[in-house]
């Protein structure tokens, strides 16, 4: 690929967009990338989103006002395909709370749709849970264990499919399986004494309800709770306090001793025999044999006799897999998760073997992270790095953090807490898999990189900047590098981005366009020195530089120092001050002889140029003079406005602040304390958070002032202008 030409109208918030890249130009050995600076809000996001939109075989839209959208991108005069186009966003959300989290190393479009099935399974999964729970009585969360041990298997849609196949031909519906299941009922149920005396217990104990002077009742008053009662009743001190019971059927009350031979009488068949006397006791000996009891009273001698049959321990497995056959058979969700399950099974399944085959290009991109990025809270491993090496298993990966002599180690879906910038670290190991798997096939890459370096420390940034760099080696890839960090964008401008394709973009009065470059090395000297003479807006903006050069110098009582301050700030004797006068305190400092010969007043030239720049529809997107020129012109425009509206306030037409401090904030102070119901002062606090820290500029930090965009300067000198006029 020589030439990429992109036209773009309405895409994701871009209006009009119309350039080509070349990629042709340049010495042989010059790297085939890009270099875009773009303030926020301006093409960056949207230009990586067209891509995307791009490598998704999307048409790209306009999504806030439903504009029509044109889409235009040739290389050397031919559509791209899809799969040549790979974007490294800026904005990734690897643990997303809603979305199904899988261990699974695979390319990121398949991982994607990976987990999109995964979890379209899961939410049907958890509702067919909650019914299996409600139906078997075992633990929410012990549901999914408890089936696949009891089916062998190691898919839990696989076991519902199997439940599903079951014949069951038997009324089981009064089984609930954990109350049977439970470790202290089946211990019951696997005794030698109901083994051998269950029907003949079963059979006396069904008598017991059903004989003339029974006072059972079945399912509501059985012995167990008669037993409970009536201890309950003697504890209390009920019969010693000299009172009776009366006995549904029975004319007169009676006393304990009267009760206790009437119960003995009732349960006589069966404490006569010790076995099943024993029996008895075992039923009452705790909640879960006594639930055992309660569900004997309801079981017919078939239902009896099944059970029976299906505790015994050659046939526990079974009797087990067809309550879990009947619950799922009986449940309205299992034909979703099954229908779900079956549309989706083949394509995971291929996924899950694709993984496999790329596991070992996953082990040489993990070693490749590491080795690069430093300082990271993990380390990054395999669970699995034999059979993934061998392309047995699809590759897992495994974080092991480490603090001092502690370590942990945990899967991908067991994080929860990484930071912004660790989930960034792990969606480049995605990024740095698919380029070594590109690059492994030799396919021709465009790469779109949105802002790679944020959230990373200096130290990160330069790993990435490395990686870029070797990636611009291959033959077949080309990168496109968007970014709003200045210093990440100067790093790779002088690195190995050439020269000539270091771009910036604007916006223009109808549209977005690249410039090259300017000043990337250094803007003081490369564009501002040069330049002083004949252009009145780096003139004006140099004053803030010259005036911190001068404090390094000689320091902040210098006179030269104080009347650049008074440039700067609403002073008695700011508007005397000439552009001659400011040009005589320049030569001075960097001993240039520009002529000083000016009596212009340097406001006078200084709102002149705010104006002009106010007044204009097109701006490049570095624009360092304009919107250090605009900064000034604000902040002195406000502080005119509050001194003439203290002069008002006090009756003092001669008030000047004498702060020899931060003087825009002393005056804040004084203004809202004496007219804090001043519509102006929201327009006022604007000067404060956005333009007084930009015009303390120096070499060494004037990254902040470029992240704000001309037109945001520009609207609020015309809001400030308005307060004064």
């Amino acid at each position: 690929m020589e030439k990429l030409s992109v036209t773009l109208s309405n895409c994701y918030g871009i209006s009009s967009f119309n350039e080509t890249f070349d990629f042709s130009t340049g010495r042989p050995e010059t790297a085939r990338a890009f270099a875009i600076y773009a303030p926020n809000g301006l093409m960056k996001t949207s230009f990586a989103k067209t891509f995307e939109a791009l490598s998704k075989e999307k048409a790209p839209k306009e999504e806030r006002f439903n504009r029509p959208s044109t889409c235009v991108v040739l290389a050397d005069g031919a559509e791209l395909d899809s799969d040549q186009i790979y974007v490294l966003k800026s904005e990734v959300d690897i643990h997303s709370e809603s979305a199904a989290v899988s261990n699974i190393l695979v390319n990121l479009a398949s991982k994607e749709r990976y987990d999109q099935l995964v979890e379209e399974l899961n939410k049907t999964k958890g509702k067919l849970v909650n019914s299996l729970q409600k139906l078997s009585g075992v633990k929410k969360a012990d549901i999914e264990q408890t089936l696949l041990t009891d089916f062998g298997v190691a898919d839990f849609s696989e076991c519902v499919r199997i439940a599903n196949e079951l014949e069951v031909t038997d009324d089981i519906s009064v089984f609930v399986y954990q109350e049977i299941f439970d470790p202290k009922a089946i211990a019951l149920l696997e005794s030698q004494e109901f083994v051998t005396k269950a029907e003949e217990f079963n059979e006396r104990y069904q008598d017991l309800f059903e004989s003339a002077d029974s006072i059972y009742k079945r399912g509501v008053f059985n012995p167990v709770k008669a037993d409970v009662s009536f201890s309950t009743l003697r504890k209390q001190g009920y019969f010693q306090g000299g009172h009776r019971v009366h006995l549904d059927g029975d004319e007169a009350s009676i006393n304990e001793d009267e009760l206790q031979v009437r119960l003995s009488k009732t349960l006589q068949s069966i404490e006569s025999d010790a076995e099943l006397s024993k029996i008895q006791l075992g039923i009452s000996k705790n909640a879960q044999t006594q639930a055992i009891g309660a569900l004997l009273e309801t079981l017919s001698a078939p239902q009896l006799a099944y059970l029976l049959a299906g505790v015994k321990k050659e046939n526990q497995a079974d009797f087990k897999r067809q309550l879990w056959a009947f619950y799922v058979q009986n449940s309205s969700v299992a034909g979703a998760l099954l229908e779900t399950y079956e549309e989706s099974r083949e394509e995971i399944h291929k996924i899950e073997q694709d993984a496999a085959l790329e596991a070992p290009q996953w082990q040489a991109a993990i070693v490749l992270f590491n080795d690069r990025f430093l300082d990271m809270p993990f380390e990054l491993s395999l669970f699995n790095p034999g059979d993934a090496a061998l392309g047995k298993q699809q590759a897992k990966l495994k974080f092991c953090f480490k603090e001092g002599d502690d370590q942990i180690e945990c899967s991908r879906e067991e994080i929860r807490s990484l930071s912004h910038g660790e989930k960034r670290a792990l969606y480049l190991l995605n990024f740095i898999f698919e380029v070594e798997d590109r690059k492994r096939l030799g396919k021709t890459t465009l790469f779109i990189i949105d802002d790679a370096a944020d959230s990373f420390d200096y130290k990160n940034k330069h790993a990435i900047v490395q990686y870029l760099k070797d990636i611009s080696r291959e033959n077949h890839f080309y990168q496109i590098i968007l970014t709003h960090n200045y210093d990440f964008f100067r790093t790779i401008s002088t690195d190995f981005v050439y020269r000539p394709r270091c771009l910036m973009a604007g916006r223009r009065e109808d549209s977005i366009g690249l410039s090259p470059a300017k000043g990337i090395k250094n803007y003081f000297v490369g564009e501002w020195k040069p330049r002083i003479g004949d252009d009145e807006i780096i003139l004006c903006a140099t004053v803030p530089f010259t005036r911190n050069i001068v404090e390094y110098t000689k320091g902040s009582d210098d006179p030269d120092f104080l009347r650049l301050t008074n440039l700067l700030h609403w002073k008695e004797d700011t508007a005397q001050i000439t552009v001659g006068n400011y040009l005589s305190i320049y030569n001075n400092t960097f001993g240039t002889q520009h002529s000083e010969d000016s009596e212009n007043p340097f406001v006078d030239l200084l709102f002149e140029k705010a104006d002009e720049i106010a007044a204009s529809n097109e701006h490049d997107s570095l624009n360092l003079e304009n919107k250090v020129l605009l900064s000034i012109a604000i902040r002195l425009k406000a502080e005119i406005f509050l001194t003439d509206q203290l002069r008002l306030i006090k009756h003092d037409d001669s008030y000047w602040c004498l702060s020899t401090g931060n003087q825009f904030g002393e005056l804040m102070k004084e203004f809202i304390t004496l007219h804090q119901s001043s519509s102006a002062i929201q327009s006022l606090e604007k000067v404060s958070l956005t333009v007084s820290s930009n015009i303390h500029l120096n070499a060494f930090m004037y990254e902040p002032i470029l992240d704000l965009t001309v037109e945001h300067l520009v609207s609020l000198y015309s809001e400030i202008k308005n307060l004064t006029a």
